[in-house]
């Protein structure tokens, strides 16, 4: 599986062609779903998936298009943010920043996932 899953999950950060933007989406929400998966049985290796998963699942999140079950996902790997460097300001300022904003999110703020996660923080 971890042989399968790393080049997958290295794919989900490749901007796709705009024609094949629907099945892109598609095969993310697949690749996001197996690493959540990955997370949550305790694979081999799963922080390094992870890691770079918070980040997306967390714009996915914060997009106009968001919906419950997006911020319900985010809540699931909350532990996760424990693994982040959060000292090296070079590299976790974007996601400081996104994470500020879950706080003024009508959509974090209506769910109970959300306001779970955002006490999290």
């Amino acid at each position: 599986l971890h042989s399968t899953l790393f080049p997958l999950h290295q794919l989900s950060t490749a901007d796709p062609p705009s024609k094949t933007r629907k099945q892109s989406k598609q095969t993310l929400s697949s690749i996001f779903a197996m690493c959540e998966t990955y997370w949550h049985g305790h694979f081999e290796d799963r922080e390094q998936f992870v890691t770079q998963l918070i980040p997306l699942l967390l714009i996915k999140c914060l997009d106009v298009t968001a919906q419950k079950a997006d911020i319900k996902r985010l809540h699931s790997i909350r532990d996760a943010l424990n693994l982040l460097d959060f000292e090296d300001e070079e590299s976790i300022a974007s996601l400081k920043l996104h994470l500020l904003r879950t706080v003024s999110s009508p959509l974090f703020l209506q769910t109970a996932e959300g306001r779970k996660f955002i006490s999290h923080l």
